[in-house]
């Protein structure tokens, strides 16, 4: 068994709304180990994009505690939580979130640029011949394919070396060849940078190829 690197322990979450508060996880439990790819699935509403929130620190639990290299994550202050995901985190989400006024090279070293650092050319090379974007460097988003785009998203979340990636539903938006390439591209990044690799997907196909399936129902985990 490989080191836990992260651990939901007892996360409960409510939402309030109009008619009361709404339980979106029910005392879910779960850990993950480093360097493997684990595929969280379930229906539309069953808490699963939630639990990837909580785990990721996007979202604070109602209760419970989310414990990372030994320490709760939702012990941090804002600041330091912001400045832990820029460096032990990654994201990739449905919509690609890059910023249409700069160029590819400089979207996928935003993480590192925000933190006053440049990337190591070796690490960035490799980086960019995984994904097939070398011919793209000085393009813009606007120019580019979904499928290119994505590409990007992914480079910018492995850019900064971090320990985490957070995947929520990146294949909702491509097409199959798309979906199947970017899931490809996102697991040989995330085995040769060795990341842990956390993937929302409602996908069947895209979940059987994960390390570990988690399947979660009503916000409870319902098998492993």
């Amino acid at each position: 068994m490989s080191e836990i690197i992260l651990s939901a322990q007892k996360i409960y979450k409510n939402y309030k709304a109009a008619y009361g508060e709404v339980p979106a996880l029910k005392g879910v439990d779960a850990d993950f180990e480093q360097g493997l790819f684990y595929a969280i699935i379930g229906r539309s509403g069953s808490g699963k994009s939630t639990l990837l929130h909580v785990l990721s620190g996007l979202d604070a639990p109602t209760s419970g505690k989310v414990i990372l290299n030994g320490k709760d994550l939702y012990s941090y202050s804002d600041g330091e939580m912001a400045l832990f995901r820029r460096r032990d985190m990654g994201f990739v989400f449905q919509q690609f979130n890059l910023l249409d006024e700069y160029n590819v090279l400089t979207n996928i070293c935003m993480p590192l640029k925000l933190e006053g650092k440049k990337p190591e050319q070796s690490y960035l090379d490799g980086v960019v011949q995984t994904l097939g974007l070398a011919g793209k460097l000085k393009k813009y988003p606007y120019e580019l394919s979904g499928g290119e785009q994505q590409r990007v998203a992914i480079a910018r979340s492995v850019i900064a070396k971090p320990k985490l990636i957070f995947a929520d539903e990146p294949t909702g938006n491509l097409d199959k060849k798309s979906s199947q390439t970017t899931l490809q591209l996102l697991k040989e990044c995330a085995g040769r940078f060795g990341q842990t690799l956390i993937m929302v997907t409602h996908d069947p196909d895209v979940a059987a190829q994960a390390d570990r399936m988690i399947r979660i129902e009503d916000g409870v985990i319902v098998a492993k």
